[in-house]
Order: C-alpha cells, then sequence, then structure tokens
C-alpha cells in the first residue's frame, strides 16, 4: 500500500516542479503531504504547504492549523496558513462557497511559492460520493465524469489529485503503517451537510444490495470519462460551427438559433453546457433551448450572476447588461467633457479625426443622453421614430439605451453609433459648424471606432 500511494505522487511530479500541497490535517492530506515530502527530493521537485483556516469551528479549525504548522514545522516544510471568512450568498450551498473561497486562497499560495502545480487529496471515496452527489443534484454528462485527475487552476497553475485511485481505508492504513498522525474534523458525522449523508446513509444502504456498488461506480465514472472525452471533441467542432458575432459586448459567445435548432437534442444540450458557468445544471441548460421559441429581447438568469439572451438570430451567453443610462450632459461649444470612458470634444474649428455637424448660430452648448420617449430624427431614407430606427436596425434591446444621443436644443443631430440626421450635414445660412472628436479616455489621441466603451457605444466613422 505504501508503494502504492508513493509511486502516484511519484508520478504527478517532474524535475524542478514547485508545489503546494493543500493539508487540512485530516488523514488523507496529512498521507498525501507524507508521501510527497518523501518522493520530492527525489524528482528534483520542491513542496510547500498550504493551509486554509474557514473560521467556521473556533477553536477546532485554530488547532488544525497549529497541527499543520507544527508538522511542517518538524519536516522543515515551508508552510502558509490563511483565512477566509464563509458566508452564505446567492442562494449557494456553505459547502459551495467554502470550496470556491479555498481554491482561490490555495491559488494565492501557490502565486506565493511561485509554485505551478496544486495538489490536493481527494480520493477514491471522494469520487464516488461526487457522483452520487451530482446524480441527486440532476447533473448532466458533466457532473456524472466525477472529479477529474487534473484540470487548470489559474492560467499558470495546473490542480493534481493524484490520490484518486486510493482509497479512505488505504490512506488510514498507509498512515497507520508510517505513523502519520492526522486529525479528525468533528462534523465529517454531521447530517447536516449532504455529502455526509451520502457517505453516512445512502451508501451503506447501496452496499447493502451490491457489496462492490463502489467499483462499479468507480467503473462508470471511467467509462463515463472516456465517452466524454469523444463527445467533447464532437462538441467543440459543432460550437466552433454555430458561433456568430455576438451584437452584445458584455455576451461575447453567441450562437445561430437555426443551426442550433437543427442539432440533436443530446448535442444541443452538450454544446450549450460547454458554454455555461461550470455550476450550472441540466435545468439551466432546458431553460437556455427554451429561448429558441422565445421572442427576441427575452432573456434568463444563469448561475454566477450570469445570463442568456434571445437575439434575432441566436442565442448569446454572457454578463448581465450594465443596466444604467447615460446621464444627461450639457457641453459647451467649445469645451470638453468626460463621459464614461469617452472624452467628448467640441470645437468651433476643425480638428483632427472629428466629425462635422451644421448647427444653429445661437447654439452655445450640445447635450448628450440615452434616448428618450417619443424620440424622433432624420436619418438617411427620412424622418423616423428612433425606437423604430432601432428595430429596423436590429440593435438589441439591451443596447438601445447605451447608444449616445447628441442634441441641439431637443433636435437630435447624431445618435452615435447608428446614424447622423441628415438635416444638420450641410452648410445653410444661420447655421455653423461645430467639430466634435471622440477619445477613449486613457488612450491618447485614439479615436473611438467599433468598440464598446464602458457601456457607451460608437461603431464607425460612417455614424
Amino acid at each position: 500500500m505504501t508503494d502504492k500511494i508513493l509511486n502516484l505522487c511519484r508520478q504527478s511530479l517532474e524535475p524542478g516542479d514547485r508545489v503546494v500541497v493543500a493539508v487540512s490535517g485530516g488523514a488523507d492530506s496529512m498521507c498525501l503531504a507524507h508521501a510527497m515530502h518523501r518522493v520530492a527530493g527525489d524528482c528534483g521537485a520542491k513542496i510547500f504547504l498550504g493551509h486554509v483556516n474557514h473560521q467556521l469551528r473556533g477553536e477546532a479549525a485554530d488547532d488544525d492549523a497549529r497541527f499543520v504548522c507544527a508538522w511542517a514545522r518538524e519536516h522543515k516544510v515551508p508552510r502558509l496558513v490563511t483565512r477566509v471568512n464563509i458566508q452564505r450568498e446567492g442562494g449557494q450551498s456553505l459547502e459551495n462557497i467554502a470550496r470556491n473561497k479555498r481554491y482561490k486562497a490555495l491559488a494565492r499560495v501557490c502565486e506565493q511559492f511561485q509554485a505551478t502545480k496544486l495538489i490536493t487529496a481527494h480520493h477514491a471515496d471522494d469520487q464516488v460520493e461526487t457522483f452520487l452527489l451530482n446524480l441527486l443534484r440532476g447533473s448532466g454528462g458533466r457532473g456524472l465524469q466525477g472529479i477529474p485527475k487534473e484540470r487548470p487552476l489559474t492560467a499558470g497553475t495546473s490542480l493534481i489529485r493524484p490520490l484518486l485511485p486510493v482509497t479512505r481505508k488505504e490512506i488510514e492504513e498507509y498512515c497507520r503503517q508510517t505513523q502519520v498522525p492526522w486529525r479528525t474534523d468533528a462534523t465529517n458525522d454531521s447530517l447536516s451537510y449532504q455529502r455526509n449523508r451520502i457517505r453516512l446513509e445512502l451508501l451503506p444502504l447501496l452496499r447493502d444490495f451490491n457489496p462492490g456498488i463502489d467499483g462499479v461506480l468507480l467503473n462508470t465514472i471511467e467509462i463515463l470519462q472516456g465517452d466524454q472525452a469523444l463527445l467533447d471533441g464532437l462538441t467543440e467542432k459543432a460550437t466552433t460551427l454555430l458561433k456568430i458575432q455576438s451584437p452584445l459586448p458584455f455576451a461575447p459567445q453567441a450562437l445561430s438559433a437555426q443551426g442550433l435548432a437543427q442539432l440533436a437534442p443530446a448535442m444541443q444540450r452538450r454544446v450549450i453546457l460547454a458554454l455555461l458557468p461550470e455550476n450550472a445544471g441540466i435545468k439551466h441548460v432546458k431553460a437556455v433551448l427554451a429561448l429558441l421559441a422565445g421572442q427576441t429581447g427575452t432573456s434568463i438568469v444563469l448561475p454566477g450572476g450570469r445570463r442568456a439572451y434571445r437575439l434575432h438570430d441566436g442565442i448569446a451567453i454572457g454578463d448581465s447588461p450594465p443596466g444604467v443610462k447615460i446621464p444627461d450632459t450639457q457641453i459647451s461649444v467649445p469645451g470638453t467633457k468626460v463621459l464614461g470612458s469617452l472624452i467628448i470634444t467640441v470645437a468651433t474649428s476643425e480638428l483632427p479625426d472629428s466629425f462635422v455637424f451644421w448647427l444653429p448660430e445661437a447654439t452655445d452648448h450640445i447635450s448628450v443622453s440615452s434616448r428618450r420617449s417619443g424620440d424622433y430624427f432624420y436619418p438617411p431614407g427620412g424622418g423616423k421614430k428612433l425606437k423604430d430606427y432601432m428595430i429596423d436596425r436590429k440593435v438589441s434591446r439591451w443596447l438601445r439605451d447605451q447608444h449616445p444621443v447628441f442634441r441641439c436644443d431637443n433636435d437630435i443631430f447624431w445618435v452615435l453609433g447608428l446614424a447622423r440626421d441628415q438635416r444638420f450635414l450641410q452648410p445653410e445660412p444661420g447655421k455653423k459648424p461645430v467639430y466634435i472628436k471622440l477619445i477613449r479616455g486613457g488612450e491618447k489621441d485614439e479615436q473611438v471606432n467599433g468598440r464598446h466603451s464602458g457601456g457607451f457605444i460608437n461603431q464607425g466613422r460612417d455614424c
């Protein structure tokens, strides 16, 4: 047993590695720390310990931290203890919140030690429990794969779990054979946590039906992981073919509605799931697919503050819209104002890369704001309500308030990113040229073309 665990740990290391081992103080993580410490020198690797105190168990949690630090000092292994505050938020379970904060804290530990690998002590029993937990939650194929052996943690750090083939019984046997001490978390016996109920109530019941159920489930996970790898390749190809340009800067991923509707239902679900947040489930996939039959302009909320939007020709997935209208702002002629991340300069003499409008001689200021109810202007082709013009141009309802509308008195002369009013483009008696230059804040003298600028849109010189 000792050799099995040592070999698995050795396989996770390469010469020159700098590795953080996540250690809670329990049997599994102490086994991992001990085994990694034994093999690191032979592999030419350097290990560090990272311990996260969730501050949920009072003095017992502090004792865990002291225990880990004492072991690290005895074995001359550098360690770092971090504290995180766990509070319920957004309807998430305490376990989920703790998990997310723990990985963020461990990522910072890796950064502190300049480590490129984080090693955790997840084992075969965790794998079985996770499979059942996800099954009960209604997870699709992604959740039923269980815990991956390796995945990216950050851009420069990998998360590796070498003990996944090892059972909890084998881990405890290793600790007894090598006299590795460990601490027992009293909350592991609490039935308040669903994972504990699976371990303490559901699994013993399943073992009554089949004493080898753990092995059966582990084999099932292995098969599903192989199937998933094959299907991932097909999903990636389908997604690439379905991608369209999104008009929503805050939701850049968009798929063709027509193409998506033509896919087999199983592939539809996989393509959507690949674009959703990690904690999204099948109910969210179904909700997104329901948008195919929905009206343009509808949207649904996804986990993590994300959203899916029904476009006129597709579905976009991303963040929530800015939701803030452009404040009514007056700019003197001549004068300069900062509006969001736009610097707007107005002059009566020509400016490089500026737009020229012929406004009434008496104009001493202009105003900029979002659209207003009843707005009417004269784009190419004749007069039209601004709302109707935006609909005709297929401007998403989430972007209509993000187009700055320039006015002289109550007359619109420019809808930035869409059109200029034809009444103000030619010299006429009683009018003067007014030059307007736009610069993105922080980018000296750069014309703002074709960008989403702090929620305000400008799409080009023709507008």
